[in-house]
């Protein structure tokens, strides 16, 4: 072999007389390195390319790692090798998705519909994100890739896709921390971002918007009633529930808005609690008055209760449908009844916020009843 050439005789010699994983990656990285050197023969190259191809399915996790962290940003890397080590596990496909220059876009808004977060991460993350692969992250990325492709400053994410991303994942700190990094984020989306992120980004998101201070508490306000509400899941029994509202009422959360959000989303028993709570009357008695046919008796607890007059023909929509609801009903029909006619009669009194979440809470009763059928 000539002089210079990427493998010495000595890497020969040491190859055959040590086969271990060690030395394979020692060679996976010296072919890498040498691969893209320009003095490189014709015949060199061939040989160098077939050595590649065979290390990149090397059994051995390390060589294979190895070749990909040397050849990543190679732009001779053969097209069909870098499809094979994008599909790799993390710790190969990571640097190639990140760094390597062969992928087009549509091979890359391909990878995203089959590979796992980690490596929808290293897509979002390369240096340079068209606007096309940008669109695709944001609707079928996982919650990871998303937050990251939001933190890229060489991304040229639009507001719709801020938006998308919002929608998608309206909880996830990450992506929350992420926007709220990012410079010419719309004012529109502060009251969103105020919620979600710490409290060091929180201030600066505060003072960059001029956000009043009673609107910013109003919405952590907002955030922590749809957090407990999640805490409820699908639902639970009158004694825990008991001693929660007692506590929410103790801590002054027992908020209108809190009490409403439960009703709106099924939680007929939370209710029961709550209104029992406020008024100070016993359970029992509290149920025969939001239960009162007639109805006089649940206008007289909800008014004492304090709750806002205009969600009343909501309120009262909810309880007749409970009602209704025959003993032992499936929860999941009565929750999916409950948001549907909401969501379609009462929408104009809930903010977008509130509005995503009853779609979310309707989503997760449909999924229920399609397991247990």
């Amino acid at each position: 072999m000539a002089q210079g050439a990427f493998l010495s005789i000595q890497d020969v010699e040491r190859l055959l007389a040590d086969p271990s994983p060690a030395a394979r990656a020692d060679t996976a990285a010296k072919v890498a390195r040498a691969y893209s050197v320009p003095s490189l023969s014709d015949s060199e190259r061939q040989l160098a390319q077939a050595i590649v191809a065979a290390l990149s399915r090397d059994a051995e996790l390390r060589v294979r790692q190895a070749l990909a962290e040397h050849i990543a940003d190679n732009p001779d890397l053969p097209p069909a090798i870098a499809a094979r080590m994008a599909r790799d596990v993390a710790a190969v496909a990571v640097p190639v998705l990140r760094r390597s220059p062969v992928f087009t876009d549509a091979e890359l808004i391909e990878l995203l519909q089959s590979v796992s977060p980690q490596h929808q991460a290293a897509i979002a993350g390369r240096a340079r994100v068209s606007s096309e692969l940008c669109g695709a992250l944001v609707s079928h990325g996982a919650e990871p890739a998303v937050a990251v492709l939001m933190g890229n400053r060489g991304a040229p994410v639009s507001e719709p896709m801020m938006e998308r991303a919002l929608d998608r994942f309206p909880d996830s700190r990450a992506l929350g921390e992420a926007l709220a990094r990012r410079p010419g984020v719309p004012a529109k989306f502060a009251a969103r971002l105020v919620a979600l992120v710490a409290e060091d980004l929180r201030e600066t998101l505060i003072a960059r918007y001029r956000i009043p201070p009673a609107m910013a508490a109003d919405m952590m306000l907002q955030l922590r009633e749809r957090s407990l509400l999640g805490l409820l899941g699908e639902g639970a029994a009158p004694p825990a529930l008991a001693g929660l509202v007692a506590d929410l009422q103790r801590q002054g959360q027992l908020s209108p808005g809190l009490v409403l959000r439960a009703l709106a989303g099924g939680d007929i028993v939370f209710f029961e609690q709550a209104l029992a709570q406020l008024c100070s009357v016993p359970l029992r008695n509290a149920q025969l008055l939001i239960h009162d046919p007639g109805g006089r008796g649940f206008r007289a607890i909800y008014d004492r209760a304090g709750l806002p007059g205009e969600f009343f023909a909501m309120a009262a929509a909810v309880v007749e449908m409970a009602r209704g609801q025959q003993s032992g009903a499936d929860r999941a029909f009565f929750v999916e009844a409950v948001t549907t006619r909401l969501l379609a009669e009462f929408s104009h009194l809930w903010d977008g916020q509130d509005l995503r979440w009853l779609e979310r809470r309707r989503a997760r009763a449909q999924t229920a009843q399609r397991i247990a059928a």
